[in-house]
């Protein structure tokens, strides 16, 4: 079993963060998830009072066996990352205790999960499955646990059984199923404002939140139904934004993410991660690593990699920092161009407070437990 706490750096003159002496391939060897590209390094945010500020914590957990070729998740061994990432996170041994420490008996807890790539990479059930028993550990009723994503048809295509019964944990989308996938290709700028009146008021908030301008429609779920949250994004790059992890899952609790696309999403992406419902409701982000996409996302793409690991913290930033340093050095292993400014979101959502892209203030505790 190998453990790694580690602070990250800032890139070097050669623009990576290996330690002087180490190669490329022996810094990837060790684990360490490098910044790699042109331009990322303008990405960093640093305050003159950066030593004084609390480190954010992100642990990884792996296990070389968490996967078969097709990335598909073994859910005993999942479940074994899932815990293992809770207690190095929380410092308890109790599963009870340690998920105690983000939920209570009372809370109705939201598993934000991402859906959007359907059959072949969606948040894997068995990665889900392993936090409804941290949270059924800690005293959570099964009824009081809801699996959520945009759509039913989603979801089921990600391989989740629907259930909108007063008996177990409840899964479904915020349209409850009502709304036809035909609906969402190809239509014109007149038939998607029929959609958003036609779900709005019934599934999505009836009056619209200002996101650095742009009215959006959160889902009820989100706004109405839960008490608590648990983001479980993927780690995929997208053309716009440069990278999709913990804040862009949030573009899957609103009926118009397209009106937050412009400009690669900045500023919208931070502003959206500041409103009540999602800042004040989020708990802990767990991020499905299992595979990952560095090239072609934010749908299913070959371009993937198999990570075999769970990410938890409680930094949004922080996480998605480590996905786009992720990304970059696996398309810089394979030749594609870096993405650099595309991701600029990453580092406006730094500056206004949601966390940190600091290098300097993320403590990374990597754990192989493959061994075990």
């Amino acid at each position: 079993m190998r453990n790694q706490r580690r602070e990250l750096t800032k890139p070097n003159d050669q623009g990576t963060n290996r330690p002087p002496g180490m190669c490329r391939r022996d810094f990837i060897r060790k684990g360490s998830v490098g910044l790699a590209g042109a331009g990322l390094g303008a990405l960093w945010h640093s305050g003159a009072n950066a030593q004084e500020q609390q480190k954010s914590t992100v642990v990884m957990v792996k296990h070389g066996g968490a996967t078969d070729e097709r990335g598909v998740g073994d859910p005993a061994v999942v479940k074994k990352l899932v815990a293992r990432c809770i207690a190095e996170l929380t410092g308890k041994e109790s599963p009870r205790d340690a998920w105690r420490e983000f939920v209570s008996p009372d809370d109705i807890v939201g598993i934000k999960v991402n859906c959007i790539a359907r059959k072949n990479f969606s948040t894997q059930v068995c990665v889900v499955d392993a936090i409804v028993d941290g949270l059924r550990s800690a005293g959570v009723k099964p009824n009081n646990i809801i699996v959520w994503d945009r759509w039913n048809w989603e979801m089921e295509s990600g391989g989740y059984k629907m259930n909108m019964s007063d008996e177990g944990v409840r899964c479904y989308g915020t349209d409850k199923g009502s709304f036809e996938p035909a609906k969402l290709r190809g239509v014109a700028r007149g038939d998607r404002d029929k959609v958003i009146k036609e779900l709005t008021g019934r599934f999505y908030a009836e009056t619209p939140t200002d996101i650095a301008g742009v009215p959006v429609y959160f889902s009820k779920i989100l706004r109405d139904d839960i008490t608590a949250l648990i983001n479980v994004p993927l780690i995929k790059d997208h053309r716009i934004a440069g990278v999709t992890c913990s804040m862009k899952n949030h573009f899957g609790s609103i009926i118009n993410p397209s009106d937050l696309h412009p400009a690669n999403c900045d500023p919208y992406l931070p502003h959206l991660n500041l409103v009540p419902p999602i800042r004040d409701k989020t708990r802990l982000i767990v991020t499905d690593v299992l595979r990952a996409v560095y090239n072609g996302g934010p749908s299913d793409s070959p371009d993937r990699w198999r990570q075999n690991a769970v990410m938890v913290s409680t930094d949004t930033v922080a996480m998605d920092t480590l996905a786009l340093r992720m990304i970059e050095e696996k398309r810089e292993e394979h030749g594609f161009a870096p993405i650099g400014d595309r991701a600029r979101y990453v580092a406006t959502a730094a500056t206004l407070g949601l966390g940190t892209n600091d290098p300097a203030q993320i403590d990374l505790n990597e754990i192989d437990i493959t061994s075990t």
